[in-house]
């Protein structure tokens, strides 16, 4: 249930009932935002209170709430069915509700689950905030195409079960969606979520469909951890090693990546959160924002790690082509990025 009107207007006097709203009020508030939900009206209603009491904010918390409400409010809305139009029968899961006007479900002319086969490549991030989850669903295919393709089971109806796993106790359980292939599409007849660098290649859409599905929006897959999404892919484990823990080497991140590569199993790397966006000026690296890591190599006595922005585009300058992978020398990577994940082993 949404938080309603009254609500928030009480939330915010009780806050402001001391003088000042600090930044320990603000989380408070987005807590409660995050938990519950808003509609359209109550966001605009958090708007205009947040303007209406902005002397009485800290600097923390000011900045808290208005990076909140610029970056991330969008996602937290609560959603209404997405459109009556419906081609293959199946309800299909709540598109973002800013999105309700200008998509519509459609099946795509030509689709087929995979075009020459599967592989990390084949996935790009749309208008959703998931890159954590596309940056696993690639850094799998990589190394796993297989395990991809044998998720998914396609009904004589047209419609399909596919595999995913859920944490259970210590280990994890899989569990069988089903969906079908009509897909959220935007005026300009492009697919709105995740699709293939191929439109007519279905199986990322599809995928990322399902793990909507299982949590009952698109809205609801926005923001997670990467390690998690590729242990609801593989169904095995995932570990982390955070850069800035003591005791954490660069040679020991680099040889922990390349047994993971040796072993074909899945990594991803993070960048620091939105507070450090001004260390990602004109790097063509992106704060708050999960990358898979496409291998490791030594060349000239150094060490790099190779990458891919899961929008299957924008990298560090002189990388070559424009297509969202590139390398980096290891001590720069350990600069820039907060840490990595890896699944298995």
């Amino acid at each position: 249930m949404a938080l309603d009107i009254a609500r928030l207007r009480t939330d915010f006097a009780a806050a402001a009932r001391n003088g000042k709203i600090s930044d320990t009020d603000v989380e408070g508030l987005i807590r409660r935002v995050k938990r519950d939900g808003l509609t359209e009206s109550e966001a605009k209603v958090l708007k205009q209170e947040t303007a209406r009491f902005k002397d009485q904010f800290t600097p923390a918390g000011s900045k808290k709430m208005n990076d909140f409400i610029a970056n991330k409010l969008r996602g937290v809305m609560v959603l209404d069915d997405p459109t009556p139009v419906n081609p293959l029968g199946v309800k299909d899961p709540a598109v973002l509700k800013g999105d309700l006007k200008k998509v519509r479900q459609e099946v795509i002319k030509g689709g087929q689950l995979s075009i020459g086969g599967i592989s990390g490549d084949d996935v790009t991030q749309k208008y959703l905030a998931d890159c954590y989850l596309i940056a696993a669903m690639a850094a799998v295919a990589r190394v796993n195409p297989d395990l991809i393709e044998q998720a998914f089971k396609k009904r004589s109806d047209g419609t399909y079960d596919v595999t995913i796993y859920q944490a259970k106790g210590r280990g994890f359980t899989p569990v069988q969606v089903h969906i079908d292939a009509d897909l959220p599409h935007n005026d300009w007849y492009k697919l709105e979520y995740a699709s293939g660098r191929d439109e007519r290649e279905l199986w990322p859409a599809l995928l990322e469909k399902a793990f909507a599905a299982k949590a009952g929006s698109y809205a609801a897959i926005e923001g997670g951890v990467p390690g998690d999404a590729m242990s609801w892919l593989t169904g095995k484990p995932s570990s982390t090693i955070t850069f800035r823990d003591a005791g954490v080497k660069a040679d020991q991140v680099f040889d922990a990546l390349s047994l993971a590569v040796k072993e074909r199993r899945p990594a991803t790397a993070s960048t620091y959160g939105e507070s450090s966006n001004a260390k990602y000026t004109n790097s063509g690296l992106y704060a708050d924002h999960a990358y898979s890591v496409w291998g490791t190599e030594v060349s000239g006595g150094k060490k790099y790690v190779q990458l891919r922005n899961p929008w299957g585009e924008s990298e560090p300058k002189n990388n070559g082509r424009d297509d969202g992978i590139f390398k980096m020398e290891l001590s720069e990577f350990m600069k820039m990025y907060a840490n990595v994940e890896l699944n298995g082993g």
